[in-house]
């Protein structure tokens, strides 16, 4: 089996190492422990990838377990465009649910003159969860989007991706900020990327919807968030790396211990390409608008992404 170690130095990559020879999530989470025992020029962060991140052959160029990982097979993956970004947003910030803090999210996302994306995360301080995972996705899709050749086409698109104000289940925004599983229904719905409940599935990269309670929708209290990786906290417990805006200082990665996640519901972006697909969605996903007056289950969840991933018969 294989393990890769990522090493980070103010935020830039300094080095790649393999291990071979763990076994089982006690000593990923034995490993983490000795991670954070060791220091790199005074500061760095520790990434761990159990081998389920190498395990599903369907992404060309993903290594086969055994097969040990370099820095190029890394940057082909696909989730690498999120990881990228992430490491280009801003620090800390402040954290904050008011509506000067939505406003200033919805003028970090821009139609330029040239008619095209530009996000300026920069704009959007302080910040909330699922503001920060938004700005995330629409930076990782920005190449697709600026692919499209036809103008109108392109226009409608970042017209239909940028914050006004949406309420929950209304629009691309207001689906990602919804309460229950938004990101996860853009996903099938495009057929953009998947979701699983598995951490053993689980990729850095990979965005994370998380909930502290058992409640999924009206009465829920959830996270939006990218996964980073494993690690455990300065009590020794082990803990779920995230990054987000999280409370109180904004923009950055946490965290959180195991014990005090109750669902977590992962979705991959597999086909960016598919992105124009956001403009054949329907004005208002209902179930998504729901979440404001009932609460809803996994089964149901998992009912709503078998039958959104073939709902829509797409345009070659």
């Amino acid at each position: 089996m294989t393990y890769l170690f990522q090493y980070r130095v103010n935020n830039s990559i300094a080095a790649l190492i393999v291990l071979s020879g763990l076994d089982g999530v006690g000593s990923v989470q034995a490993m983490s422990r000795k991670c954070r025992r060791l220091s790199v020029l005074g500061a760095f962060a520790c990434l761990v990838i159990t081998p389920a991140a190498f395990a599903e052959p369907e992404h060309a160029g993903s290594p086969q377990p055994g097969q040990g990982v370099s820095r190029t097979v890394e940057s082909e993956w696909l989730n690498s465009r999120v990881l990228t970004a992430m490491e280009r947003m801003p620090v800390g910030g402040g954290y904050a649910v008011t509506r000067a803090a939505a406003q200033s999210l919805g003028r970090a996302v821009r139609l330029d003159e040239n008619g095209s994306l530009t996000v300026k995360a920069a704009m959007a301080q302080p910040s909330y969860c699922s503001g920060a995972t938004y700005l995330i996705l629409l930076n990782a899709l920005k190449p697709e989007i600026d692919k499209v050749r036809d103008v109108g086409k392109r226009t409608a698109l970042i017209r239909l991706l940028k914050v006004a104000g949406q309420a929950d289940g209304i629009g691309i925004w207001g689906r990602w900020n919804a309460n229950g599983p938004g990101m996860a229904l853009i996903f099938a719905e495009s057929g953009m990327g998947r979701s699983f409940w598995d951490f053993k599935s689980a990729r850095p990269g990979d965005f994370l919807k998380l909930w502290w309670k058992d409640s999924i929708g009206r009465d829920e209290a959830g996270h939006s968030v990218v996964f980073v990786g494993y690690g455990v906290t300065t009590e020794g417990e082990d803990a779920v790396e995230i990054w987000s805006s999280n409370k109180p200082l904004g923009y950055g990665k946490k965290l959180i211990p195991l014990r005090k996640i109750r669902h977590a519901l992962f979705s991959r972006c597999e086909h960016p390409e598919r992105v124009t697909r956001l403009l054949q969605f329907s004005e208002k996903d209902n179930y998504l608008a729901e979440m404001l007056r009932q609460n809803t289950t996994q089964e149901e969840i998992d009912h709503q992404l078998s039958s959104r991933s073939t709902k829509i018969n797409f345009a070659p």
